[in-house]
């Protein structure tokens, strides 16, 4: 029974899964984020700035690109974890109500 409940197959471990994915991608981002704000840190603004001139746009598109990802994982996770809890409290409701 227990099973069927929290096995392999259920909703509740489908959105477990997505939990552990979306935790995941967040931190794979959030790394190249990190890595790219890093990067883009210098005490020679002037010899950078010409270094990089023609890399910076693309950069800066990647950044974009990447925050708006963050962005993106981040709602999922907060959805998937509320669908979990939901769950979760329909299991206790049920739990509670057959004694």
């Amino acid at each position: 029974m227990l099973r069927s409940l929290f096995g392999t197959g259920t909703v509740t471990d489908m959105l477990r899964g997505g939990l552990e994915e979306t935790s995941a991608t967040h931190r794979a981002i959030a790394q190249r984020v990190a890595g790219a704000l890093g990067a883009s840190t210098s005490t020679d603004f002037a010899s950078a700035l010409q270094a990089k001139a023609g890399q910076a746009k693309l950069n800066e598109v990647d950044l974009e690109r990447d925050m708006a990802s963050l962005a993106d994982t981040q709602i999922r996770y907060e959805a998937d974890a509320k669908l979990l809890q939901g769950a979760y409290a329909r299991l206790r409701a049920a739990m509670k109500a057959n004694g």
